[in-house]
């Protein structure tokens, strides 16, 4: 037995069953709607129990949200994190207790006065910066508490402690004068865990004016992009004319399984394995491959460790 990273257009991975709705797709989340309502209406289509999503989006955000059906949710915890990318907008001159457009105003400053190259350099030194305190009104999670249900069962807020993050590109894009609010839409690419509305929080108090987040998009995830992205009603059109082919195993998107690397076990081995047993393997030590059964179907997930596959997870017919 022998591991690999090579893509998986090239594994030739199967779902566990082709009975049912199996696989991971990219939901285009609208504007409103929670990742949790927006799933909620995806099994309804789907007429399926299991399916969860990869990252979520605020309920103001829309957007690429990957959602995996079936057996695919079993992969879920196990897949690398993914750089993020959107389309955003700063809103200079207002704060809010969200970090977003949506949440109660705190202060409104405005923001005339400020000269292009004071907030060009603001969003510079924000865009350098390696660590970010997560806004209190979110879904980081301090001692079993998210920070959004802090405030609203408990009416009080987390002060979370600064994560490391990276901006990995940012372009401005372009700019409007909103009454006494200034409007600057950009692109950006980031890394797991980074807020956008922090970043606009965080270019605000660089500036002494204040800021939040204006719209988002996510136009790009775990390999999908906003072209792969079926809206909710899209969606149903074609579950209704019994076309699945939205569905994939990551045979194409990097960030899927493609991203994870893979190793095909012999009858023998799959008897064991397939038990819950560890088996011989050649690969060097590393936390999570993929394994295949002797006839191609996606058969769980294993750790390498001193030579041998140790089950992470096991997926039954």
């Amino acid at each position: 037995m022998h591991g690999t990273s090579v893509p998986c257009s090239r594994l030739g991975v199967k779902a566990v069953s082709s009975s049912r709705p199996e696989g991971f797709f990219a939901l285009f989340k609208p504007s409103g709607l929670s990742s949790a309502g927006a799933l909620s209406v995806v099994k309804g289509i789907l007429g399926v129990d299991k399916a969860g999503f990869l990252g979520t989006l605020d309920v103001p955000a829309m957007g690429v949200l990957p959602v995996a059906v079936g057996s695919a949710t079993k992969l879920i915890s196990f897949l690398p994190p993914s750089d993020k990318e959107y389309v955003g907008e700063i809103v200079l001159g207002v704060t809010t207790i969200t970090d977003d457009m949506d949440g109660e105003v705190l202060e409104r400053r405005g923001a005339e006065g400020l000269d292009d190259e004071c907030i060009n350099k603001a969003i510079g030194v924000v865009a350098a910066q390696t660590e970010q305190v997560p806004p209190h009104v979110s879904a980081k999670q301090q001692d079993g508490v998210r920070g959004y249900k802090a405030m609203r069962c408990q009416g009080r807020l987390i002060d979370f402690a600064p994560a490391p993050v990276a901006v990995r590109q940012l372009t401005l894009l372009q700019e409007r004068h909103d009454a006494d609010l200034r409007r600057i839409v950009f692109r950006m690419t980031v890394t797991p865990g980074f807020y956008v509305r922090g970043f606009c929080r965080d270019v605000g108090a660089v500036l002494g004016c204040g800021a939040c987040m204006g719209r988002l998009l996510r136009t790009g995830t775990h390999g999908f992009g906003v072209q792969d992205a079926l809206s909710l009603s899209a969606l149903r059109r074609m579950v209704q004319g019994g076309d699945l082919s939205f569905l994939t195993w990551g045979e194409t998107e990097e960030g899927l399984l493609a991203a994870v690397s893979h190793i095909v076990l012999g009858d023998i081995q799959w008897q064991a394995f397939g038990h819950g047993l560890p088996v011989e393997c050649e690969m060097a030590d590393t936390a999570t491959v993929l394994v295949k059964r002797p006839d191609g179907w996606l058969g769980g997930v294993a750790s390498i460790r001193a030579g041998q596959a140790w089950p992470l997870k096991v997926f039954n017919e």
